[in-house]
């Protein structure tokens, strides 16, 4: 997954919505959305090549999501253990653990794995109506740990709200002020950012900075020319009407969306 847009407290207090774009290699294949674990509830899809995840909702309340990051990779990267299956380890981390302790009990799991085993860079999300984090590792030793506080944030590659990421900056800047007045128009506005195109990250030159703030405008969100392009996008949204859960299996930008909700209560 390479890009990420969270919400918190946007839709009222103890609300959530998270939109992401999936950015992989088109031919690795995936499973489309249904139940990873039989412990606990949790949905998602399934990379069946890893066996993990990029975007894992638990208990139809929170969410767990892995991204790239930019980073060396460790020796011996044949011994390194999937990024998805770090994923899926933290949404099904403490079965049973109320709303209030599962970012606690997803994050203390973060560690002990990261303890036994080795990862490509990563930057690993957990989002609750209460809080949560965002772990960054770069492939030796694990970064910052920043709680994830109420109002828009983006990450892709690097930082979370990262002032030197163009596709970052692009996103800020368009939800900066955004107030959505309800959960449809809060849906909307995320689907419609994670459709972006542009000339930047969507076939341009690669001798173009990827760091450089000037080309924000022009950075694209859905990805359709490269090796890693945009494979899916998935929204999650829990307000005072319910939970909603959306997947568009293909890019954004012409594939219509489909309402899974119904595998929230499966």
């Amino acid at each position: 997954m390479c890009t990420l847009i969270v919400g918190r407290d946007v839709l009222g207090t103890g609300s959530l919505i998270v939109g992401a774009n999936r950015d992989e290699d088109s031919a690795r294949p995936s499973e489309p959305p249904g139940r990873l674990a039989d412990a606990q509830h949790v949905v998602g899809g399934r990379d069946s090549r890893g066996g993990g995840t990029w975007l894992a909702i638990r208990d139809a309340h929170s969410v767990i999501a892995v991204l790239n990051r930019r980073g060396a990779l460790p020796a011996a990267p044949e011994l390194l253990r999937s990024r998805g299956l770090l994923a899926l380890d933290a949404a099904c981390a403490a079965p049973g653990a109320a709303i209030d302790a599962f970012a606690g009990a997803a994050l203390s799991a973060v560690r002990a794995l990261l303890a036994m085993n080795q990862y490509a860079p990563f930057s690993l999300v957990c989002a609750t109506p209460l809080g949560g984090w965002v772990l960054s590792h770069d492939g030796d030793q694990a970064g910052a740990l920043r709680p994830l506080g109420t109002g828009w944030h983006v990450l892709t590659h690097g930082d979370l709200d990262d002032p030197l990421e163009p596709r970052t900056i692009r996103l800020s800047r368009k939800l900066s002020g955004f107030q959505p007045r309800n959960t449809g128009e809060a849906e909307t506005k995320v689907l419609e950012l994670l459709s972006l195109h542009g000339t930047f990250g969507d076939g341009a030159p690669a001798e173009q900075d990827s760091d450089d703030v000037a080309a924000a405008d022009s950075a694209a969100v859905c990805i359709h020319a490269g090796r890693m392009v945009t494979v899916s996008t998935s929204l999650f949204r829990l307000a005072r009407t319910g939970a909603r859960y959306i997947h568009i299996e293909g890019r954004p930008c012409t594939t219509p969306p489909r309402d899974l909700s119904a595998l929230l209560g499966a």
